[in-house]
């Protein structure tokens, strides 16, 4: 019996190493069995991307072949508050309402020796308060933001990169049309260096300029046309944004003046050069819905001797 009971303190010690020994090979047999998975699963993630970029690359060629591409989308900005007879407020019965839209659009043909670029930007903006119970004239007869430009153009391309190109560009308001508003009808060269940015460098172009007023005379002048168009998506926290600036520009050769008119009637001599620099941010949050932020600014001294700019957040759908 003592033999036994010596037996068994000997042998239990024994057989709980060879067991941790055992489970200690089996770790390791598994630790090496997950890295050749790893392993294997990296190769595949690397083919898989390599299939990806050369799909991504085809998709270009077709898309090029394939004629036109569109695209479209904008910011929408609503607030309204209404107070009836509401005693604590410093306007009883007061009302306030605002609409803010920002759109811009495309339509490209772009070929392998020929490219057509057209593209369209709208921002209007509207504003009504109205502090008593009395009939005012409604929100969308107080415009504070009204802004149209359309563009188009055409080009022969030498490279992917570089075409000789002519282009007409409008740059006005929907609610009064060319009054004030400018005209552009140029040639020269562009440059595409990515599919995010288009540079058009036109020296030969013909600027009308169009005063808006009953004793101003609308002027005419040559100078050279600068455009550029930058559209990039971003994506922040797994969520898409879309960035799109347009700036143009216009320098007349020579000491080029028009006359011009003050808003308290003044007649002046303005200088016909101009830019205007336009921005949207599209932040999508769900399904295209999101925020968007929208700011502009213009400097068109026949226009207004000081700098103008409009600025506006609200929602965002994304088309």
């Amino acid at each position: 019996m003592k033999n036994l009971r010596l037996f068994l303190l000997l042998a239990i010690p024994l057989f709980s190493i060879t067991l941790q020994a055992q489970d200690e090979v089996s770790i390791e047999e598994l630790k090496e069995q997950k890295a050749e998975i790893q392993s294997e699963i990296n190769e595949k993630t690397a083919e898989v991307n390599t299939l990806k970029s050369s799909a991504s690359a085809l998709q270009k060629q077709i898309d090029i072949l394939g004629g036109w591409q569109f695209g479209f989308g904008g910011t929408v900005g609503f607030a309204f508050n209404n107070n009836k007879r509401w005693a604590a407020s410093p306007n009883p019965d007061a009302k306030s309402s605002s609409l803010g839209l920002n759109l811009s659009g495309y339509a490209n043909n772009i070929k392998e020796k020929s490219m057509w670029r057209n593209s369209g930007i709208l921002t209007k903006q509207w504003q009504d308060i109205d502090l008593d119970d009395s009939e005012d004239d409604g929100l969308f007869d107080n415009g504070t933001v009204d802004l149209l430009n359309l563009s188009s153009l055409y080009g022969y391309r030498f490279s992917p990169k570089f075409a000789a190109s002519a282009m007409g560009e409008l740059n006005t308001s929907l609610g009064n049309f060319l009054s004030p508003g400018t005209a552009d009808l140029g040639a020269g060269a562009t440059w595409t260096p990515n599919n995010n940015l288009v540079v058009i460098v036109h020296p030969l172009n013909y600027h009308f300029s169009f005063s808006g007023f009953d004793n101003v005379e609308n002027q005419a002048a040559l100078g050279a046309k600068l455009r550029a168009e930058y559209n990039k998506k971003f994506t922040i926290v797994g969520n898409e944004m879309l960035f799109t600036s347009t700036f143009t520009s216009f320098l007349p050769y020579g000491d080029q003046t028009i006359e011009a008119m003050t808003p308290e009637g003044e007649v002046f001599d303005a200088s016909m050069s101009e830019f205007s620099w336009i921005n949207n941010i599209a932040f999508n949050l769900w399904k295209g819905i999101g925020v968007g932020v929208g700011w502009g600014l213009r400097k068109a001294e026949f226009e207004n001797q000081d700098m103008q700019s409009f600025f506006s957040l609200g929602l965002n759908y994304a088309f």
